[in-house]
């Protein structure tokens, strides 16, 4: 580990003029004891998915805290994570969104109405199929979304920052590579594997 604590301050002993605060020192040493007994020193699948199982929830739950911190407040946090599903799922349907969110369509069509009313999102029904309702946001629901974004990422910046640039290079890389895995066309959700 990079990161020791000496003498009340958080000192870096590979960068010695390096000092973090102790609320990222102990995200950080949190994070390391994660890894560590999940540490893939054989590179095996199974090691590599307790890894994944052990850091990932911490990780979510941080940007899961950002995003509803950096929400406008005039929206609930059901209508915020509406808008972050439609925002990577583009022309989505009704029941996706239902089944996302965990709502009944009945829910889902209230909050989508309610949304529509205020401008955030668009819904398209064919004509030939009304049966089949195509979600999507609109340009203020764009801005809405990207806006808390931006500051998740300043957030997450302020953590990852102290970090040497030799770790920040292995989590670059290890972020391409699992987006190469886990892209949709390589991904299946169901049980088929």
């Amino acid at each position: 580990m990079c990161y020791v604590k000496d003498t009340g301050k958080w000192n870096c002993p590979c960068h010695p003029r390096k000092t973090i605060d102790a609320a990222s020192a102990s995200l950080y040493t949190y994070l390391m004891q994660q890894l560590h007994p999940a540490t893939n020193k054989n590179g095996s699948a199974g090691g590599c998915a307790k890894g994944l199982l052990a850091v990932v929830p911490s990780v979510m739950r941080f940007i899961r805290h950002q995003m509803r911190r950096h929400r406008q407040m005039e929206l609930s946090v059901p209508q915020f994570r509406t808008l972050v599903f439609l925002n990577c799922s583009r022309e989505t349907t009704l029941s996706a969104m239902a089944d996302h969110l965990g709502l009944s369509r009945p829910a889902a069509s209230r909050l989508v109405d309610l949304l529509v009313k205020r401008g955030l999102i668009d819904r398209h029904i064919p004509p030939d199929d009304r049966r089949k309702v195509s979600l999507s946001l609109t340009g203020r629901g764009k801005e809405i979304f990207h806006s808390a974004l931006a500051a998740t990422e300043v957030a997450m910046v302020g953590q990852l920052r102290e970090l040497p640039a030799r770790d920040l290079a292995r989590i670059g890389e290890s972020m391409k590579i699992l987006a190469r895995v886990f892209a949709p066309e390589n991904c299946r959700l169901s049980e088929e594997k």
